[in-house]
């Protein structure tokens, strides 16, 4: 805290242009940016509180929580509840084609990796649904809402459909070890192949940015991707969410017909 504290007077220390040309707020915005992308602050430091940043950057509360927000907007820094304000770390880069498993996707050697099981649920397919397993509108579905954490930070929301009268046990095998795999093992299905997959970008909604601790309206990647059975049939629908400054999502050539999805454990 001591070296980011040195560096935000150093920081603070030239003068600001007049407000006419640009608002204050702005130019310790503008500062604290390039700061955090060049690497001057590391990513992961916590800043100082508010009050003390104020008094750093010589202006009144109200300005400096104005360029804080807008950093937050941006990506640059992170408010986690009853912690602080830190930096956000380099995006990590993940492979959407790497196979079965999350971790394989990141190729990171001691990382930690975890995974909150949000909801998981039965219901009626809604027609979107339906139309991705190829299903009836109403027909009987699984749902399961994960977020996937990589150093106890939130980096991947996912929300998986799953036909269920074709994993008719789900609930008591993903009980177990909380593997999606283990459950296509346990139905019969050894292997399967990922037949789609779509990038599109956003801004977070509120239901996205709780889970994944982002601002609404922040920005994010959203990935819409299918997975097969042998033969053909779609058993899993998955929609997921990454905070766009955080992960990098790589897709490259692959000639492993097996694959599957990313994060199917």
């Amino acid at each position: 805290m001591a070296e980011t504290e040195a560096l935000l007077i150093a920081l603070a220390t030239p003068t600001f242009n007049a407000r006419s040309l640009r608002p204050i707020w702005k130019q310790i915005a503008d500062r604290l940016h390039s700061a955090c992308a060049d690497g001057r602050i590391d990513g992961d430091s916590r800043l100082p509180g508010e009050i003390r940043m104020a008094e750093i950057f010589g202006v009144t509360r109200v300005t400096m929580r104005r360029a804080l927000a807008r950093l937050q907007q941006e990506g640059i820094l992170q408010a986690r509840k009853g912690v602080g304000i830190f930096v956000r770390p380099m995006p990590l880069r993940y492979r959407l084609d790497h196979g079965s498993r999350f971790s394989d996707g990141l190729n990171q050697p001691g990382t930690k990796i975890g995974a909150i099981t949000i909801s998981l649920d039965r219901g009626e397919a809604s027609a979107e649904e339906a139309e991705a397993l190829r299903l009836a509108p109403g027909d009987p579905v699984i749902r399961l809402s994960r977020l996937r954490l990589v150093n106890d930070a939130p980096v991947y929301l996912s929300r998986k459909t799953f036909p269920a009268a074709v994993l008719s046990s789900f609930e008591a095998v993903f009980a177990v070890e909380s593997s999606v795999r283990d459950v296509f093992h346990a139905h019969g299905i050894p292997t399967y192949q990922r037949v789609q997959t779509r990038v599109s970008g956003g801004f977070a909604t509120e239901a996205e940015a709780g889970p994944l601790l982002l601002s609404p309206r922040m920005p994010v990647l959203r990935t819409l991707a299918l997975n097969a059975a042998p033969g053909g049939r779609i058993i899993e629908y998955n929609l997921g969410t990454w905070p766009l400054t955080e992960v990098e999502l790589v897709l490259t050539p692959h000639t492993n017909e097996q694959a599957g999805f990313p994060d199917a454990d």
